[in-house]
């Protein structure tokens, strides 16, 4: 059986300090006009599902925590793709952001238990 590191109140509060910095980073490290516009849009969907998931830091338990998993991979994989994009593709601070960003939530995702019996 195996071990996973991360708890929903560990796993949220990695969420909330990801959006944040999707929010913060960008213009803090002077990223072109269209990686801080597609930041900002990610940070605007990403905020909402995260607030509303069942765990412990939840505004509002609405979507479930497995639910949550399942869009969390979908948004890993999305970041990954949206390197290819000229915004970041032709950008190397971009770029690295973007790969660092993916890394960071995809391992996230991996460390996280999802089968917690109590995620709220």
């Amino acid at each position: 059986m195996e071990t996973k590191l991360l708890s929903p109140k560990w796993h949220a509060l990695i969420d909330y300090a990801l959006t944040g910095s999707l929010l913060a980073l960008p213009t803090l490290l002077k990223m072109n006009k269209q990686a801080k516009l597609i930041y900002a849009a990610e940070a605007a969907v990403l905020l909402p599902y995260v607030a509303l998931t069942k765990q412990p830091l939840a505004l509002k338990g609405l979507i479930p925590y497995k639910t949550h998993g399942k869009i969390d991979a979908f948004n890993v994989a999305q970041f990954a793709a949206q390197s290819l994009l000229p915004a970041f593709r032709k950008n190397r601070k971009e770029l690295l952001f973007n790969v660092a960003f993916t890394a960071l939530a995809g391992i996230s995702v991996l460390l996280t238990d999802w089968k917690a019996s109590q995620a709220s």
